[in-house]
């Protein structure tokens, strides 16, 4: 009787340890709110109910947490809370190597902590810091090259031959040069055009995959060189599956280069202005004005994609910068112009 009686301390005080943790995990707190949480996981008598005796079993209960499960946790005398800051290896998250990806994902697409991305910003956060150390390093030393590759949707991989994929991914994940053929709708003949690339990322927008890349060499169909090295993007489903689909044994410097740097600076009328102002680009910076109007300014690495974004706002928005943006846009609204004049 009495070695079950001790059996079954010892397992409500196994018990009171997990408490103490399972409630930590979720923030701080005091020392009472901890042993409230034990009482009502474990039972109203998980605690002797004299003030002294109860004290030191929760005293006693934090040196099993460390020893038994081998948490790490501290004490911070302004706020008289308590805070975990390991959970030790029993309780850490174990994650699928695609899961772990897409932590990265959305730590990537989430990194501006504004408006209601500061709730994805805390459980990026809280899922942090229960991977395992190894984990962590592993995801910050993680680079842009494997942000997507295995976070496939369905839009257009049915249109991407699988050669493709893998060849692209693989190029980029390994900083090797990488040779394709790439049909374009843009080209005229309908002629493929030859690239050699120094690969940087692979990335998801609109409902379609890309390589973002630079440009060592790019050969047109009457075999023409132009080996002006220039920061591109193609689509995937525009790399031809062929035999000059290829990855060179040539292991390119991380980064290759600096990616182009585009201010981007533009004015939003009163209409969109006096609402919530969307965080489309680095650093955006912005500025009210008394009328309702407000200016912004970031910077971009594609002003392809910046000037599509302007130009959704329609008429609401004015690009006043840089220069490239401004030459960018306006080559584009010419030519819608142009478009209409003709209808």
């Amino acid at each position: 009787m009495i070695v079950m009686k001790k059996r079954r301390g010892e397992w409500v005080t196994f018990l009171r340890v997990l408490a103490i943790l399972q409630r930590l995990q979720r923030g701080p707190a005091t020392a009472e709110e901890l042993i409230t949480a034990v009482i009502k996981l474990v039972g109203p008598d998980a605690y002797p109910s004299g003030g002294t005796a109860r004290r030191a079993a929760f005293k006693h209960d934090r040196e099993r947490l460390r020893a038994w499960l081998q948490a790490q946790f501290a004490y911070d005398a302004s706020t008289k809370c308590y805070y975990l800051i390991d959970p030790g290896p029993f309780f850490r998250l174990a994650l699928s190597d695609e899961s772990l990806l897409g932590v990265q994902l959305l730590s990537r697409e989430f990194d501006n902590g504004m408006g209601m991305r500061t709730h994805i910003r805390s459980l990026i956060a809280e899922i942090m810091a229960r991977l395992s150390p190894d984990e962590r390093r592993s995801l910050e030393h993680q680079g842009d090259e494997r942000i997507a590759l295995d976070v496939r949707q369905d839009v257009d991989r049915g249109k991407i031959p699988e050669r493709v994929w893998q060849t692209v991914c693989r190029a980029t994940v390994q900083h090797r040069k990488l040779s394709f053929r790439h049909l374009s709708p843009s080209v005229d003949d309908r002629r493929p055009i030859y690239y050699e690339v120094a690969p940087q990322r692979v990335f998801y927008r609109d409902g379609h995959w890309y390589l973002r890349a630079w440009r060592l060499l790019k050969r047109d169909a009457d075999g023409r060189d132009d080996r002006e090295e220039v920061y591109v993007r193609f689509r995937l489903n525009y790399i031809l599956d062929d035999e000059w689909l290829r990855i060179w044994p040539t292991v390119l410097p991380v980064p290759y280069r600096r990616p182009p740097r585009f201010l981007v600076h533009y004015l939003l009328k009163p209409e969109i202005g006096r609402g919530e102002i969307s965080h489309h680009f680095e650093e955006t910076n912005i500025t009210r004005h008394a009328d309702g109007s407000a200016e912004v300014r970031g910077y971009t690495d594609d002003l392809w994609e910046a000037t599509r974004v302007l130009l959704s706002y329609g008429e609401g928005c004015v690009v006043l910068g840089g220069h490239e943006l401004r030459r960018e846009m306006l080559r584009r609204v010419k030519g819608m112009v142009r478009n209409y004049e003709l209808s």
